[in-house]
């Protein structure tokens, strides 16, 4: 590095000097003739070389830095843009002379890598003595042989300040075109983690709403819109600056607007999000929203089922494989019920995205209605795979819900249908998908099964049974059997209970279990509730009154039945009607039915025991009922669910349940009734563990009327 620093110093003069000296110096004739030929070859070099040094310092700068930046060689070209002398250039560090402009950080990156081999090129921004910055297009070169780089500038100091003016005139240009602009542009600037700020509002639309660049710029969101509005803009931006091209609708001054948000890049970072804006007040955008709104839910703007059946068979056509997953949230009716259709709504609109979140790209989802969803795999997916989807499903429905301060859970049920596997035309295949749906009712709730033919006839069944259970009470085919309440201590029947049956004309004995969740499901049970609920009073009126000792009649009301508001006043017209005095009747409600809108409940258990009429809980246990609200129910029995009962000979754990929930009773002041008795052991254990009551093939199964009233005591017997 010092030779080359030294050999641009060297004093041309003496060169000439040491020539002549030579030339003049006695020689014989061959050194005469090398000297002779040097000065040929060396003087036209020496006078092109000042020549060319000459013009480069009235054009060019040469510095030369070593690997530490700092600047060994300055000429004076440089010296003099930075307003110094050369010698007060050398020795500095080269980087103290650049600025801050982000025209820097390439070259400065380019420095801190440091690549022997790279050439840098560009321009870069230099600040001087009097901090008048200047401009130069630089040129950067490694040497090879040393550890020191070679840097040759430019001054375009000029050109950068034209540049700038000519950047004025175009943002002048551009400010004046985007203010005559009927629609509205804007360009939001992150400025922290969550907070949004505006650095361009202008338009027509823009002055027509009271917003421009000047009244929206330094403010937050908040300070323009208003905490709610400002929440739901800052929610979208987010969205844009995490690189999504979004659109939405939106309301300002009581209209109403369409929005495109794209994000701007620098280099790898989104460096703003550019908004346009257009009024849709007008007639013809508001007709491009009813269209949509005409396919789309309102609640979860998912395609409905409108949109399903017009877009399946274009999808049938397009894709050769096509995969239809039927998906019916159970019980949802009760969330209805218990909470109001505003928590149902949110349990819906929650539904369909955790549906969405674990749908592959491109697959889609349909909500046709009430619980129930459509999911459209357009993939080629295996029979493994789809089955592994459902699953995932049905395990992101069944996450615990936390809604108006309690804890939920829904299962669902999915049936899926494969074209052309199982069908070639797109109403066929929402009906085999419906099929097994419906299907997976017979093999449990939070179920998932493909498609089958011979599920055909399952539905068929179930259609046929579902109509035939509508007629079946203006027929008589519906009637009641009754299965005696035993006292524990005396073996003495004391009440009864009355269970519905049905024997179809034709199909025969039609077993509770498949026809009562058919009619929960359809709306029946409330017909269904109210003729047993009649038929029972009635009947054991008729037994008073033909003399036989009054037993108490106790009648099962579904959760449909105990939550309404009039439920107490059907009773009380009920027992009206057939003359039953209200304490000769008993109503049983589930564990489960009392704990779904449980103050209403209350409520309507409450006004039942001002009637006189005795209240109980059955299949107790098998829900999820608390000690706090067992403690407000005004009931008078619990019923032991039989699920316990046969497996307190042989299962510790049932026989420890079924001791706590007798001494838990009586801590409460109620009565026990144990289920589902067989054998003279299971009765022991119960007498000894202190139950009142049992009811059990061991006594009795449950019987016809006729047969029920052999086991009565007239009251003649007494006296």
């Amino acid at each position: 590095m010092n030779k080359l620093i030294k050999s641009t110093e060297i004093d041309m003069d003496n060169i000439f000097q040491l020539y002549h000296t030579l030339k003049s110096h006695p020689l014989d004739d061959t050194s005469r003739k090398l000297v002779e030929d040097l000065g040929r070859i060396l003087v036209p070099y020496i006078h092109t070389q000042q020549h060319l040094l000459r013009s480069l310092s009235h054009v060019m700068c040469v510095l030369m830095l070593d690997e530490d930046g700092t600047i060994l060689y300055s000429d004076d070209y440089f010296a003099n843009l930075a307003s110094y002398e050369s010698s007060q250039v050398q020795n500095n560090n080269f980087e103290q002379f650049l600025t801050n402009a982000d025209d820097n950080d390439i070259f400065r990156n380019y420095w801190r890598e440091k690549n022997e081999d790279e050439v840098f090129d560009g321009d870069l921004s230099f600040i001087g003595k009097k901090q008048v910055p200047f401009w130069m297009r630089t040129i950067m070169v490694p040497l090879s042989d040393e550890a020191s780089y070679m840097m040759f500038g430019m001054d375009i100091t000029s050109q950068k300040q034209e540049e700038a003016k000519q950047l004025e005139r175009a943002h002048r240009d551009y400010s004046r075109t985007v203010q005559s602009l009927v629609n509205l542009v804007f360009k939001v600037e992150r400025r922290g983690s969550d907070d949004f700020g505006y650095t361009l509002f202008e338009g027509k639309l823009a002055e027509d709403i009271g917003l421009t660049t000047d009244t929206v710029q330094n403010r937050s969101l908040e300070d323009i819109f208003g905490k709610s509005k400002a929440l739901f803009y800052q929610t979208k931006y987010e969205r844009g600056f995490q690189g999504e091209v979004l659109s939405y609708k939106h309301c300002y001054q009581d209209r109403y607007f369409y929005t495109t948000l794209s994000p701007v890049m620098q280099g790898s970072k989104i460096a703003e999000v550019i908004g346009s804006s257009i009024e849709i007040t007008s007639y013809e955008e508001a007709e491009h929203r009813i269209e949509h709104m005409a396919s789309h839910d309102p609640l979860t703007d998912l395609p409905n089922r409108g949109k399903l059946q017009a877009d399946l068979p274009t999808l049938l056509k397009k894709h050769e494989k096509v995969t239809l997953m039927f998906c019916n949230l159970d019980r949802f009716k009760y969330i209805n019920d218990a909470m109001g259709y505003i928590a149902g709504d949110q349990v819906i609109k929650l539904m369909a995205k955790r549906i969405e979140s674990i749908l592959p790209k491109g697959d889609m989802l349909y909500r046709l209605g009430g619980d129930e969803f459509m999911v459209c795999l357009l993939n080629d997916h295996s029979s493994e795979d789809i089955a592994k989807l459902g699953q995932s499903v049905l395990r992101e429905i069944s996450n615990p819900i936390r809604i108006m301060g309690k804890q939920i859970f829904i299962t669902a049920r999915i049936g899926v249908a494969r074209h052309p596997t199982d069908c070639s035309r797109a109403d066929e295949l929402i009906g085999c998908a419906n099929v097994a749906m419906h299907y997976c009712k017979q093999n449990g709730r939070h179920n998932f099964l493909f498609y089958t033919p011979d599920m055909n006839q399952y539905h068929d069944y179930r259609i046929t049974i579902e109509g035939d259970l509508r007629e079946a009470i203006s027929r008589n085919e519906l009637h009641l059997n009754y299965q005696p309440k035993v006292n524990v201590k005396t073996g003495f029947i004391s009440g009864m209970e009355a269970l519905v049956r049905w024997n179809h004309p034709e199909k025969g004995f039609i077993s509770p279990g498949e026809f009562i969740p058919l009619a929960e499901e359809t709306g029946l049970i409330t017909q269904v509730d109210e003729w047993v609920l009649k038929e029972a009073c009635r009947q054991n009126q008729e037994w008073i009154e033909d003399g036989y000792a009054p037993e108490r009649v106790a009648v099962n009301v579904s959760a449909n039945e105990i939550q309404r508001t009039d439920f107490a006043d059907k009773v009380r017209r009920i027992l009206d009607e057939t003359g039953l005095a209200p304490q000769f009747l008993e109503i049983e409600v589930t564990e489960n039915s009392v704990m779904q809108n449980t103050d209403q409940c209350i409520r309507t258990m409450q006004d039942l025991k001002a009637l006189g009429v005795s209240l109980s809980i059955d299949d107790f246990g098998t829900g999820y009922s608390s000690l706090s609200y067992l403690r407000k129910f005004p009931i008078h029995y619990l019923k032991i669910d039989q699920a316990f009962i046969k497996g307190v000979l042989h299962d510790p754990s049932d026989s420890e349940i079924v001791k706590v929930m007798i001494q838990l009773a009586e801590a409460f002041k109620l009565e026990v009734i144990a289920e589902g008795v067989e054998n003279e052991e299971v009765l022991h254990f119960l007498i000894e563990n202190g139950c009142d009551y049992y009811q059990g093939y061991y006594f009795s199964k449950p019987l016809p009327p006729e047969e029920m009233e052999k086991s009565l005591v007239k009251k003649q017997s007494y006296s």
